[in-house]
């Protein structure tokens, strides 16, 4: 049965496919060995994980090592350096472990957990640690060998993934004295996921103001009335006398009253509502080739692949186009 092995994160880092990848005719009379290690470096011009960067559109450069104990069982782990980073550490570490069963012939299955680890001083860069899993199905149908994969992310509401990928392996004869080949491994494979839409609606809210004003107004009014009598007398030895009496009564009245004044203001004011929504849709479909030059101690590889998002959000736009990547992987023993 022809298959890659996944030694690192989805989506991250393969082994070359020629490395592990065997038939079953020569599977059958080929005894499985107990263990092996097995060491390798690469670059990539960029990184995408489950329709999004990891490396933020840039280059990375990685190296990983793989122990496996009778080809079934993997523990693997790798460090990875960013092109835009002025420090020689690495920005970000992985983890796996993993386990592969052939069922029949044609079916095998296999799991794993995984585990990605970011340098705390770039998490706001990149994005925090997280773990995963997923559990795979491979069919062999001769002409082309499918897997279909169902992972998650472990946390509360983990989001799920589903990924469908069918591939078809070529292997060219033996040279150099039988002991190297070329492999090719053209693959179409279409990744199913949680897609988060955000719906911004856009309205209007009228708000009506009424202030009323009260100003006083005081009105002032007064009355009066006066009288006066006199008398007088004379003689004429030149001699007189006269008296006389006046008076005179008056009232002042203070009123107030009020005036009231209304104003009403109506003012329109714009409002936005968010409504945040899920659904299992397709996300990407990826198109690649891998071509592997391998040896029984070496395996090198070169890859061409073309990215097609399957959805579009402004918001978070997906990869989108052609990456390249190159890797060597060596078995120490």
């Amino acid at each position: 049965m022809h298959r890659q092995l996944q030694i690192l994160l989805p989506g991250l880092l393969f082994l070359p496919v020629g490395l592990f990848a065997q038939s079953d005719t020569t599977a059958s009379g080929t005894k499985a060995e107990k263990h092996a290690l097995f060491a390798g470096t690469g670059y990539g011009s960029n990184m995408i994980y489950l329709g999004s960067t990891i490396s933020q559109n840039q280059p990375y450069l990685y190296g990983a090592a793989a122990y496996s104990l009778f080809e079934k069982i993997y523990v693997s782990g790798g460090a990875f350096y960013l092109s835009n980073l002025s420090k020689p550490a690495p920005a970000f570490y992985s983890a796996a472990l993993t386990f592969n069963q052939d069922i029949f012939k044609w079916l095998d299955i296999s799991a794993g957990m995984y585990r990605y680890m970011v340098k705390p001083e770039l998490t706001d860069t990149l994005f925090g640690s997280f773990n995963y899993a997923d559990v795979t199905m491979g069919i062999d149908w001769k002409l082309l060998y499918t897997e279909v994969s169902y992972g998650a992310f472990i946390m509360a509401e983990p989001p799920a993934y589903l990924q469908v990928k069918n591939s078809r392996y070529f292997e060219t004869p033996g040279f150099f004295r039988k002991k190297a080949t070329v492999s090719f491994q053209p693959y179409v494979n279409l990744l199913l996921g949680t897609l988060g839409t955000t719906q911004i609606f856009e309205g209007s809210e009228i708000i009506t103001t009424t202030q009323t004003y009260t100003t006083p107004v005081t009105v002032t009014t007064g009355s009066g009335a006066g009288a006066g009598t006199g008398a007088g007398s004379g003689t004429g030895q030149g001699q007189g006398q006269g008296p006389g009496s006046g008076s005179s009564t008056g009232s002042t009245t203070t009123t107030t009253t009020t005036t009231t004044t209304t104003e009403t203001t109506i003012t329109e004011i714009p409002t936005y509502n968010t409504v945040y929504s899920e659904s299992f849709n397709m996300l990407e479909l990826e198109f690649g080739l891998p071509v592997s030059f391998n040896l029984d101690f070496m395996s090198l590889e070169t890859e061409v692949s073309y990215i097609l998002p399957m959805y579009n959000d402004p918001s978070y736009p997906s990869p989108k186009g052609f990456i390249l990547s190159f890797s060597a992987f060596f078995k120490i023993f």
